[in-house]
């Protein structure tokens, strides 16, 4: 089947290094010997300069913990020094306790006495001022003796009163004193409080560093482990690249929306188809452009990219050929109802074979007279084929694109100085297949490269070399141009939509499932929502495209079916191996997830959202790449 002719584009891109442990089969990485060195030496500056600060982080951590013992120790001590005074202003208290007491006991006492005092006084002092006939009618003797009775009563309560006076003055002046020692002792304890304060905060402080330098020293420790692991895939990378002599060292070549992961914000993900629709049967056209721009001749194309073949230059070519079917005319065949112009044409018309040969338009009429050559001997071969096993020609790409004029001169001359010239197998003209570009492997060819080899295949390919997008590109729009209808996505996906891929594979795959399924709801985030896609409603198609009312899982929901799923992707590696995809490697925060090409490019034309898809049909050859 033949595969459309594009027009000329330029293409830039950086492929990143694709490494893979444990792998039996040998893969083609994306680095040079020299840069997988380099990178290494890199990261092994990187994580000896990550010990260092590590080192110094650990030594932080221990004088932390030094200072905070320090610090406990003193407000241990400290503490010991509150309980201690607080022990004395306690036993101060109890004593001045006491001494007030003491003092309300004597000043009662006092006042008792006191009291007693007054009334003997009283009395006394009323018998001395009696009448003298009581004085010369009383009993002498006793008058004397109860007059010396209350004398002393008055002298013995009087002498009392005096010691209870200075017993009181002995408890005032203790209780001033006690008094003082109390207002000491609170200062002291107030200040001991203040620094007990002090060094509480200062510990608080320490254990807000300790917790800052332990938080650092973990971050630390993780991205030493990353860099220490990535550093074993790159020596593993690095082996087998020595072994294999087959690394690819990218390159940029052009500015095409969707050829380079630098185009993308950082973080996403691009699924570069390497080749794009080719079947890779026969020439490629860009490669074999590439070749005569390099000089070869078009004998040297048709040996490269049809080795079984044999060049007859006196065939004789048959006199007329049936071209029938669908194809696209040179003059207007009419107006939609939109008022633009309808080139589509249905043929069913016998012409000269000269006549068809001068109508094809399968390679631009400017390119280098020696692959136009090459092109034309490959044409005449198909068509002549066509003819003795279908009877006609179509005149589109189900066969090869003719139109109802002639091409331009250059295409006409390289027919002309061919005529008579076909390629044959074992005797006879064969399908002489072509397509736009292989993506430096043909299927009879093996590598499309200077060298033959797979050294550096990808900068060392005759289709990188000729500067065609389609080598490597994202595809994200609707045809096979650079503009068109792209649903407003852009050609790489962001981490959580990578992320929805890899969990629907796990689903319809029947991995790790925690709840059962409804597989049919597996589809495009945007489904029924992109215009030109197979799924959008359109009642006027044949047959009509209703709407289903189907819901497509989101992300969460997929997470939710699932014992283990995927959140965060931190990088991919992807493993080529003769022209094709052999797996695809994502670290996850699950783990490493490994699917094989042609399982992620069915997933991926299933779940990926707009019109974004690997294009080949036969089978599998893409990148995958992390900006």
């Amino acid at each position: 089947m033949k595969v459309p002719r594009i027009k000329v584009g330029l293409i830039s891109f950086l492929i990143t290094f694709l490494i893979l442990l444990f792998l039996v089969k040998l893969p083609v990485y994306s680095q040079s010997i020299s840069d997988l060195e380099k990178q290494i030496n890199e990261k092994t500056e990187q994580i000896a300069e990550k010990q260092g600060i590590l080192g110094t982080i650990e030594k932080k951590i221990a004088e932390i913990k030094g200072s905070s013992k320090s610090l406990s120790e003193k407000i241990a001590l400290m503490t010991a020094e509150v309980n201690k005074l607080q022990a004395s202003i306690d036993e101060n208290q109890e004593k001045m306790d006491e001494k007030v007491k003491g003092i309300k006991d004597k000043q009662e006492q006092l006042d008792k006495t006191k009291k007693i005092l007054d009334v003997v006084s009283g009395k006394l002092y009323v018998e001395s001022r009696g009448s003298v006939i009581n004085f010369f009618l009383s009993d002498w003797d006793g008058l004397i003796k109860g007059f010396h009775v209350k004398k002393n009563t008055v002298s013995v309560l009087r002498n009392e009163v005096e010691k209870i006076n200075g017993e009181f003055s002995s408890l005032a002046e203790a209780k001033a004193e006690l008094d003082k020692e109390r207002e000491d002792l609170d200062k002291q304890k107030e200040d001991l409080d203040k620094s007990y304060a002090l060094l509480a905060d200062e510990r608080t402080k320490l254990q807000a560093e300790l917790n800052k330098q332990h938080s650092q020293k973990r971050t630390l420790s993780a991205e030493i482990t990353d860099l220490s692991k990535n550093v074993s895939q790159l020596q593993a990378a690095l082996i087998a690249a020595r072994s294999a002599g087959t690394i690819s060292s990218g390159g940029s070549t052009g500015g095409v929306l969707g050829t380079s992961i630098s185009q993308a914000p950082a973080g996403s993900f691009g699924v570069f188809s390497i080749g794009a629709y080719t079947h890779r049967n026969g020439m490629s056209q860009w490669g074999a452009r590439a070749r005569a721009d390099a000089g070869q001749s078009y004998q040297d194309i048709l040996r490269a990219y049809y080795p079984f073949a044999v060049l007859n230059t006196a065939y004789q070519e048959p006199a007329e050929i049936l071209v029938k079917g669908w194809g696209t005319s040179c003059y207007i065949q009419g107006y939609n109802e939109y008022g633009e112009a309808i080139y589509s044409k249905y043929y069913n018309e016998t012409i000269s074979f000269d006549t068809y040969m001068n109508r094809i338009f399968e390679m631009p009429a400017s390119w280098n007279i020696e692959v136009l050559k090459a092109q034309a001997i490959a044409a005449r071969t198909y068509a002549i084929h066509k003819v003795q096993t279908q009877g006609y020609i179509e005149p589109n790409q189900s066969n090869q694109v003719s139109k109802d004029c002639d091409n331009a001169s250059g295409w006409l001359n390289a027919v002309a100085q061919t005529k008579n010239q076909v390629i044959l197998s074992d005797g006879n003209v064969f399908a002489a297949e072509y397509a736009t570009v292989h993506g430096g492997w043909g299927n009879h060819v093996g590598w499309d490269t200077r060298s033959g080899t797979g050294d550096d295949w990808f900068n060392d390919s005759w289709d990188k070399i000729s500067g065609v997008n389609w080598f490597y590109r994202s595809w994200y729009i609707s045809g096979s141009g650079t503009s068109g209808e792209t649903c407003e996505h852009s050609p790489f996906l962001s981490n959580s939509e990578m992320a929805l891929i890899l969990n629907a594979y796990f689903i319809k795959h029947d991995i790790g499932l925690k709840h059962t399924p409804d597989k049919s709801r597996l589809l495009p985030s945007d489904f029924e929502k992109c215009p030109g896609r197979l799924d959008y409603p359109n009642p006027n198609a044949d047959p009509p495209r209703l709407p289903t009312g189907k819901i497509p899982y989101s992300l969460a929901e997929m997470q939710n079916l699932l014992s283990s799923p995927v959140t965060v992707v931190h990088s991919v590696s992807t493993v080529l191996s003769n022209g094709s995809t052999v797996e695809v490697v994502f670290n996850t925060d699950r783990g490493f997830v490994t699917i094989e090409g042609s399982k992620f490019k069915d997933i991926y034309n299933q779940m990926a959202p707009g019109h974004m898809r690997i294009q080949q049909s036969a089978h599998a050859y893409f990148n995958v790449e992390k900006r």
